[in-house]
């Protein structure tokens, strides 16, 4: 019986050992502190983004997160009232006496509130343009897919864990 017991531990320590392994080593750039997988996909580094490829300097690094902290404070009150638009637009949608008069209404001030927030973001991607070399600019481009698909192509932040637009590494989308 003891040895029976003594069989199951052993399985038992090396069928969780084993699961260490299917993690892996880790994110290349977590160990240097450039943000890494988070739940989110990117959290506050460069680590798997578009940038990730760039060789960026540290100066570079600094000034690109120091854009980006502005740009997400600086729309913190606009993501926030899209947050609350989108639920009241949620509550309509759920009565069923709702008007669509004031359904329609509604989903257009969302769309404005969009707008401007689609205004913020392309001031974003002017400014962190600024501080890329031309030749890192032209090797974005070539890894987003040529002209349109902007710095932003993998997530950002807004509400919700995850930002409520995907999962971005450069944090831009919201």
């Amino acid at each position: 019986m003891k040895k029976w017991h003594l069989v199951i531990v052993v399985a038992l320590c090396i069928g969780l050992a084993t699961t260490v392994y299917a993690f892996g080593p880790g994110h290349r750039y977590a160990a240097a502190g450039w943000g890494g997988h988070g739940p989110c996909y990117g959290g506050p580094g460069f680590g798997g983004g578009p940038l990730a490829g760039l060789d960026l300097t540290k100066e570079q690094a600094s000034q690109l997160w120091q854009i980006r902290e502005k740009h997400h404070s600086d729309t913190r009150s606009l993501r926030y009232e899209m947050f609350q638009k989108r639920l009241e637009l949620r509550k309509l949608y759920a009565d069923p006496k709702a008007d669509e008069a004031l359904m329609l209404a509604k989903q257009k001030e969302i769309n404005t509130l969009q707008q401007k927030m689609a205004d913020k973001r392309a001031q974003l991607q002017f400014e962190e343009r600024k501080v890329l070399t031309p030749d890192q600019i032209k090797k974005l481009n070539e890894m987003n897919g040529g002209p349109g698909y902007g710095f932003h192509g993998f997530g950002g932040r807004g509400f919700g864990p995850c930002g409520g637009c995907g999962q971005r590494a450069l944090g831009g989308g919201c």
